[in-house]
């Protein structure tokens, strides 16, 4: 999945589950030194999370070696004349 996606969905799941958590956080990550590490962390669980809550709520695909199994198969009752 898109990485772009994947984060839009990890910030819309963490806003519903708690924006006034996620406030307190950002405030707190003002006065830190290492913010460059953090954004990196907090990216990579947004990311995580997008991809979570996808799997949640968005019906998986079905992957391409099932599909081709499942033609296969409703073609071997069929004759090649």
């Amino acid at each position: 999945m898109d990485e772009p996606l994947l984060i839009a969905a990890g910030v819309a799941d963490l806003a519903f589950s708690g924006i006034g958590t996620a406030l307190k956080r950002a405030r707190a990550l003002l006065v830190r030194s290492d913010l460059v590490e953090l954004s990196q962390d907090g990216r990579k669980e947004l990311k995580q999370r997008g991809r979570l809550a996808l799997q949640r709520y968005v019906p998986a695909s079905e992957s391409h070696l099932e599909l081709l199994a499942r033609r296969a198969a409703s073609r071997s009752g069929q004759s090649d004349v």
